[in-house]
């Protein structure tokens, strides 16, 4: 008896000890799957928060894009009669006080207008850049004429504020790039609105160069500087330079999209700037593996002889040169009515396809340019056109007025040459581009 108490306690501790085991495993085994339990509710909930805030991402896209359209219409129409108003001024009988008033007004005018419509491209841009919604459409570039049109472009801009806007880029040597242009113009617009915006006296300086298998494009101002102390925040979202030196703000995204725009093609940008001289931002990009030969030297000479060799004036009597807008907003037709004139066009206004096409039949007139709005609710501009085409037998040029310039297939569908007019467009742009299409040979 007293022999088999040992063994009875000793079963006894083992049959403890399992049951304690068991019990341990039992509670780790309760502990993990309310811990999984736990993860699982946290995934499921971090996915339905991801799921609601792309769907918050797109609403906000959708609503920037409607609130964007519905102001740049009415921005637009205002910049169609600030050039009937300036082409009237130029003729109107005023002394010299008043019309030194009114001069400034108008520029006054003009230059709020162009920072409510860098304030508008930003805030999309961020919206798109956000939503993947920017896509990268890579094409063969000639550096030097680029930087020529962008200079152009800017140079009215520039001698309003009293500035200087030029390029240096050698003459000997042709660089051409594998880029977006779309993305790199967005880019040397931040660049150079962003210099002259910050630049009181002097001027800006577009400086093209080669350096070893790459091209920069630097942006020179003579401009306040930047300190040392903000030069590694400036390309951080709503960071802005000195404001003191400056009579208009902006908002302080425009160097945070160029540079997620850079990262897009395959760029770098970089920055030198000394505080009372000025600032050098520039962009360094690849250059293409071969120079243009047969028919893309070609293609090249004849887009140099459109813009820089052919007059920006119309050949034809005002009377032969027929517009057409179709276009749901009234003012953009009166506005490009009272312009009309000034340009050397005939216009005629409609609200849509079949009211353009009865327009044009009562006048016993053929449309030499068809002008759409890109955004027009009531009627698809492919239908418009298509309309058109087939009304006259003809491959009508077509100005696609739109907020944004975006590479479609409106070509393919319409079989008709359709060039993107940005709003808002200048005067000086509306012509030019009638111009252009009007003069291109046809595909």
């Amino acid at each position: 008896m007293l022999n088999t108490l040992p063994f009875a306690l000793a079963v006894l501790l083992c049959g403890l000890l399992l049951i304690a085991l068991a019990c341990w495993v039992l509670i780790r085994s309760l502990r993990e799957q309310r811990s999984r339990r736990r993860i699982d509710d946290m995934l499921q909930d971090l996915a339905a928060r991801r799921l609601s805030l792309r769907d918050i991402e797109v609403d906000r896209s959708r609503f920037l894009a409607s609130f964007s359209h519905d102001l740049k219409q009415p921005m637009q129409a205002i910049n169609l009669y600030l050039g009937s108003v300036e082409r009237s001024l130029a003729h109107a009988s005023l002394d010299a006080t008043e019309r030194a008033r009114a001069t400034e007004s108008l520029l006054r005018l003009r230059q709020s207008m162009s920072y409510m419509n860098d304030v508008f491209d930003s805030m999309l841009d961020v919206s798109r850049l956000d939503s993947g919604a920017i896509e990268v459409a890579m094409e063969y570039v000639d550096a030097r004429e680029f930087c020529e049109q962008m200079v152009a472009q800017h140079r009215r801009i520039a001698e309003d504020l009293g500035l200087t806007l030029t390029l240096r880029a050698s003459a000997q040597e042709n660089l051409f790039l594998q880029t977006d242009p779309r993305l790199l113009e967005r880019i040397l617009r931040n660049f150079i609105s962003n210099a002259m915006r910050y630049t009181q006296r002097g001027g800006v300086r577009l400086r093209l160069t080669r350096r070893a298998d790459r091209c920069r494009i630097a942006v020179v101002d003579t401009g306040a500087g930047i300190a040392v102390a903000l030069r590694k925040k400036i390309f951080d979202e709503f960071t802005r330079g000195d404001t003191t030196a400056i009579t208009t703000q902006g908002v302080g995204l425009g160097l945070a999209i160029a540079r997620r725009l850079a990262a897009r093609i395959g760029a770098r940008i970089s920055l030198r700037s000394h505080v009372g001289i000025g600032s050098v931002f520039a962009i360094d990009l690849p250059l293409a593996s071969h120079p243009a030969i047969g028919t893309e030297q070609l293609a090249l000479a004849e887009t140099y002889l459109i813009e820089r060799l052919i007059p920006q004036v119309l050949f034809e009597p005002p009377e032969n040169t027929v517009l057409v807008c179709v276009d749901a907003d009234p003012d953009v037709g009166n506005a490009l009515r009272l312009l009309a004139p000034g340009i050397g066009i005939a216009v005629i206004v409609a609200g849509s396809s079949d009211d353009a096409i009865r327009q044009l039949a009562a006048q016993g007139r053929v449309p030499s340019i068809v002008m759409v709005d890109a955004q027009m609710q009531s009627e698809p501009a492919a239908q418009v056109i298509t309309r058109i085409n087939d009304e006259f037998n003809s491959a009508i040029p077509v100005l696609l007025c739109s907020d944004e310039i975006l590479f479609t297939d409106l070509q393919r569908q319409v079989g008709s040459k359709v060039s993107v007019l940005q709003r808002p467009f200048s005067t000086e742009k509306l012509r030019a581009a009638i111009n252009a299409a009007l003069f291109s040979e046809p595909e």
